[in-house]
């Protein structure tokens, strides 16, 4: 696993996934951050280990009208880094589910 600079906009997205946000624009919505910053930061977290993304079903995007969107995952090496962050960041609570649970 790579380490990773732990800013307040990464901080964020890590929470937004916490909470249960799953794709890009519905990070960004949650979070405050543009769409383009979020891609950004999900392609770091992921290269770095602690995030997976994986590709919708075309056909099923297709069927509601709309592009596919890649769905990412916050994966176990993420929980101590939250966990430091919050401690760090203490406005992570104005994302739905903020507060949460300790994670380590």
């Amino acid at each position: 696993m790579a380490r990773i600079r732990m800013t307040y906009p990464t901080a964020m997205v890590l929470q937004a996934l916490f909470a249960g946000y799953r794709y890009g624009f519905d990070i960004a919505r949650v979070a405050g951050l543009r769409p383009g910053s979020v891609y950004q930061i999900l392609h770091r977290l992921e290269d770095a280990g602690l995030v997976t993304g994986r590709w919708e079903d075309a056909d099923a995007a297709r069927d509601d009208g709309r592009p596919s969107r890649r769905y990412y995952e916050m994966l176990p090496d993420a929980a101590p880094l939250l966990d430091e962050a919050r401690g760090r960041f203490p406005a992570l609570e104005r994302v739905p589910g903020g507060a949460g649970p300790e994670l380590a």
